[in-house]
């Protein structure tokens, strides 16, 4: 059984015959998809009936290609997996008890129902392709019509371009006397433009004469003034290497005065605290002091009134 699988799975007609399939399948799902997308009209909220049950004949293709694909290239290992499905259940079941011939009852039904279940499969495929041979027609036909509604539309517009092409020649006899006229204004125009550009350009030229002039008067001005500005920085420069020997020695003034005045502070809070503190230690002994005498005093008065008591006794 194996040899015929391995001679199977590399025979080259096979092959081609198996891959020419496939591509009938995968042509019937694009044709299938560009004609929906051709019936489906964007400007419609609802779509028409034909795309729909295009649609569904598409999606119909999208789930049998699966199977047509395991149907071709697998096919010829059924009779090795009924075997090995066959040793293997024989196995459990004469683990378990059960019979051979049953086992084997059991996987000829599944085999018959799987046949059964792909025979069905081919039907369906068959049909689909006669519903999409029909769907073909039905779209040649359209087109045929589109295209003679388009022939006459364009016999109509012809007709009309025609009538009008002879109006717009009157317009254009119209439009070129309009433009011989135009030309002989625009000339004269020119001409007066021309003589104005002239006065312009021999007013410039005056104009450019006495701004070179004053220029050059206000270079030499302008020269004597960054000679100036170079004196007054070089002097600037002096004053600030001054102002700075200045300003350090009043930043180590500064210093100086607030290093004094912290030390000042310093020895002002050490007196407080030590006066705070002496005041703290005398008020605490003060009152310790009226504690001890007023504890003495209610002594004496506890005392009093029990030898008064024993007087009157």
């Amino acid at each position: 059984m194996a040899p015929d699988i391995a001679k199977d799975s590399h025979d080259p007609d096979l092959s081609r015959r198996r891959l020419a399939v496939m591509k009938v399948v995968d042509k019937l799902l694009e044709e299938g998809k560009d004609l929906a997308s051709s019936l489906l009209d964007p400007r419609s909220p609802h779509p028409p009936a034909d795309y729909q049950a295009v649609n569904k004949v598409v999606d119909i293709l999208v789930s049998l290609r699966p199977t047509i694909h395991h149907r071709l290239y697998f096919s010829p290992t059924l009779q090795y997996l009924y075997a090995s499905q066959l040793a293997r259940r024989s196995g459990s079941g004469a683990a378990s008890g059960e019979s051979v011939e049953a086992v084997e009852r059991q996987l000829t039904e599944a085999q018959r129902e799987r046949e059964a279940a792909l025979s069905s499969r081919e039907a369906l495929v068959t049909s689909l392709s006669a519903t999409l041979t029909s769907l073909d027609s039905q779209g040649s036909q359209a087109v045929l019509k589109c295209r003679r509604e388009a022939r006459r539309e364009c016999e109509e517009v012809r007709g009309q371009s025609e009538a009008s092409l002879e109006q717009l020649q009157g317009g254009l006899a119209a439009s070129r006397q309009a433009q011989q006229q135009q030309a002989e204004r625009h000339s004269h125009d020119e001409a007066l433009m021309r003589e104005r550009r002239q006065q312009l350009e021999r007013e410039m030229q005056q104009v450019i004469h006495k701004y070179d002039a004053t220029m050059s008067r206000l270079q030499i001005d302008l020269d004597g003034l960054r000679d100036d500005h170079a004196s007054l920085m070089l002097k600037l420069e002096h004053k600030t290497e001054a102002l700075n020997i200045v300003e350090k020695r009043y930043c180590s003034i500064l210093e100086e005065k607030q290093r004094a005045e912290e030390e000042r502070l310093a020895a002002m809070q050490a007196e407080f605290r030590r006066e705070h503190a002496a005041r703290t230690i005398q008020r605490a002994w003060q009152h310790y002091k009226m504690r001890k005498m007023l504890k003495k005093a209610q002594r004496k008065r506890k005392k009093k009134p029990k030898d008064l008591k024993e007087g009157k006794k």
